[in-house]
């Protein structure tokens, strides 16, 4: 786990919270083109993965996954 998801799940309020990043992470890592392309610049691919209370954004690098934002809306 990277720095920026390491930090949030350390905030994160109850065990439920972190097993929901946990679930939405596995998912991005095992699936990582199959959410939304949201890229701003050409030649960066960046995308986003939603699940109910928590979200990441993410580049895509070589078939590698790059946090760039998570979060808890819960």
């Amino acid at each position: 786990m990277d720095d920026k998801a390491a930090q949030v799940m350390a905030g994160l309020p109850d065990e439920v919270a972190r097993e929901e990043i946990a679930a939405l992470l596995a998912d991005v890592r095992a699936r990582p083109r199959a959410h939304p392309d949201v890229r701003e610049i050409v030649g960066a691919e960046v995308r986003e993965a939603f699940s109910a209370f928590c979200w990441v954004q993410y580049a895509v690098r070589d078939g590698a996954v790059a946090i760039r934002d998570i979060g808890w809306t819960g």
